[in-house]
């Protein structure tokens, strides 16, 4: 998990939640029945994009890519079941797998909440060891939100090694070449594989600082700055 910011929401998708969100809280009020389109228009496919594009279509909880193997769930921060009048505030949404979404469900706990990573900082109650994420020691919310969301579920952490592997093998390719253009060339790459974009970026970012930390006799300036 990292630090998510919110987009602003263009004035013309604003309005169309704005009445929907109107809409639906008049037939609440009827006791009218709510169709399941309006019940469910905070999944309106203009919102979901601005969702996708702010998290770099990677679930907000896990950073899986989601869209090569699922659509993605429009996911509610604070559960819409306990917070009716948040089902279609934008601050309360972002982009989750599916996994994540069920496992959190209508989970909420008033004194240990689980992370929200627009407001909180996950570096403050998560420790990635390897491709594992672990709670900080002293963080009662980054234990429930690594427990409830399986943050080590084995097909995550088999993920994030592949994806570790594969950072190893380009410091040992940077730490090895003699040649100053294919340095650069293996530098720049390895900087874009620090990217809040790239997938797993808690766990590569922290592997590549400890690699470069102990082994930094291998490395110039130039490659220790990447991950500053």
């Amino acid at each position: 998990m990292i630090k998510l910011n919110k987009l602003t929401v263009p004035t013309d998708i604003a309005e169309k939640i704005k009445q929907r969100e109107q809409r639906y809280n008049e037939l609440d009020a009827s006791g009218e029945q709510i169709p399941d389109s309006l019940a469910s228009a905070y999944r309106a496919p203009e919102v979901k994009e601005l969702l996708r594009h702010e998290t770099a279509e990677k679930c907000a909880y896990c950073e899986s890519k989601i869209l090569h193997v699922d659509y993605g769930d429009v996911e509610h921060l604070l559960p819409k079941s306990k917070f009716p009048h948040l089902r279609y505030s934008y601050e309360n949404l972002t982009f989750a797998c599916s996994v994540c979404n069920t496992k959190k469900g209508d989970f909420f706990d008033a004194e240990t909440p689980l992370l929200n990573p627009y407001e909180d900082k996950p570096d403050d109650h998560l420790m990635p060891f390897g491709p594992a994420v672990w709670s900080a020691p002293v963080s009662d919310r980054g234990l429930i939100t690594q427990k409830r969301l399986a943050l080590n579920r084995p097909e995550l952490v088999e993920r994030r090694t592949e994806r570790l592997e594969s950072i190893a093998t380009l410091i040992g390719q940077i730490a090895r070449t003699k040649t100053p253009a294919i340095r650069q060339v293996l530098l720049e790459e390895l900087k874009e594989e620090c990217e809040p974009s790239e997938e797993y970026a808690f766990v590569v970012r922290a592997y590549i600082k400890e690699i470069l930390a102990t082994h930094g006799e291998s490395f110039r300036q130039d490659a220790l700055s990447v991950v500053v």
